[in-house]
């Protein structure tokens, strides 16, 4: 194998952990995320209870930790040539999902049993936005791969 098609395959190899690691964490913390969201659109915040505050924060700490050493790998591989401008868009729309992932758990206090609701909307929003222009990054990156 050339150097340029062992770039090419350890690029590819980085971007499909970075795809099947965020779609790991969304979907194990999507429960939490599902239950906030829904105490908050029914205004029963106060019926979460001390375990459940607990248990959500400590996941959404784990789950930021882990995105973010996601974003510490896709940030060091180096990128084919042909993908490098695709690469720091992926990067940039990546590092906004992250920041919002960072935003919502910070938005959720354990300790006072509350939710900083514009906080956790306008990080969820932010999460939206920067999904989807992740996918449209990683679909214009496989074409390139092929």
């Amino acid at each position: 194998m050339v150097k340029v098609q062992q770039v090419m395959a350890h690029y590819a190899q980085v971007v499909d952990q970075l795809i099947q690691t965020t779609e790991r964490l969304t979907g194990d913390l999507n429960g939490d995320y599902e239950l906030l969201k829904s105490a908050i659109s029914t205004d029963t915040v106060d019926d979460i209870s001390n375990d459940q505050w607990t248990s959500i924060k400590a996941n959404f700490k784990r789950g930021v930790a882990e995105y973010e050493a996601n974003l510490a790998t896709v940030k060091a591989v180096r990128p084919p040539a042909k993908a490098l401008g695709i690469h720091h868009l992926l990067l940039s729309a990546y590092t906004d999902y992250v920041a919002g992932c960072a935003q919502m758990a910070a938005s959720v206090d354990d300790k006072a049993h509350t939710i900083d609701v514009a906080a956790f909307k306008a990080a969820e929003k932010q999460q939206d936005d920067s999904s989807l222009a992740l996918n449209k990054q990683i679909a214009r990156i496989a074409q390139i791969l092929r």
